[in-house]
C-alpha cells in the first residue's frame, strides 16, 4: 500500500482551480475552433470505424472537450500524489492521448477541412489543458 505525506495530498488538493479553469477553457478553446471552422465551411461529418455517418455538433464537441480535461486533471492530481516528477509523467500520458487522437479524425472524416478542423480542435484543447494544469505539476516536481 502506497502511503502519502500531507505536502502530496495538498500538492492533489491544489490542482482544483487550474482543472476547473482547464475544464471550462478546453470547451471554450473547442467551441471557438468549432465555430470557426463551420464558418469556413466544414460539414464535421464522422464516420468512425465504418459506423453510420454522424455530425459533431458543437455541443457534442465542447462537452468531449470538457469530460476529456477532467479526467486529465484527475490525473495530474493522482500524479502529483504518487510521483517524484508529475509534471514529467503527466506530459507524457497528455502526449500519447494527443497522438492517439490525432489518427481518429484523418480515419473518420471525409471531408478535408473537416480533418483538419478536429485536428486542430484536439491541439486547442490540448494547449488550453497542458497550459493550466502544467505549471502547478512543475511546482510540485519532487527531484
Amino acid at each position: 500500500m502506497t502511503t502519502t505525506t500531507p505536502a502530496q495530498e495538498t500538492a492533489a488538493a491544489g490542482l482544483v482551480r487550474p482543472t476547473v479553469l482547464a475544464v471550462v477553457g478546453a470547451a471554450v478553446a473547442a467551441a471557438v475552433v468549432h465555430l470557426l471552422f463551420d464558418a469556413a465551411g466544414a460539414d464535421f461529418v464522422v464516420a468512425p470505424g465504418g459506423q453510420e455517418p454522424t455530425t459533431v455538433a458543437l455541443g457534442m464537441a465542447a462537452g468531449v472537450a470538457a469530460v476529456v480535461t477532467a479526467l486529465g486533471g484527475t490525473l495530474a492530481a493522482l500524479l502529483a500524489r504518487t510521483t517524484r516528477r508529475p509534471s514529467r509523467a503527466f506530459l507524457v500520458a497528455a502526449a500519447v492521448v494527443v497522438a492517439l487522437m490525432a489518427v481518429n479524425p484523418v480515419l473518420a472524416a471525409d471531408q478535408a477541412l473537416t480533418v483538419v478542423a478536429l485536428e486542430v480542435e484536439h491541439l486547442a484543447v490540448a494547449a488550453v489543458a497542458l497550459a493550466l494544469l502544467l505549471p502547478p505539476l512543475r511546482a510540485r516536481d519532487r527531484a
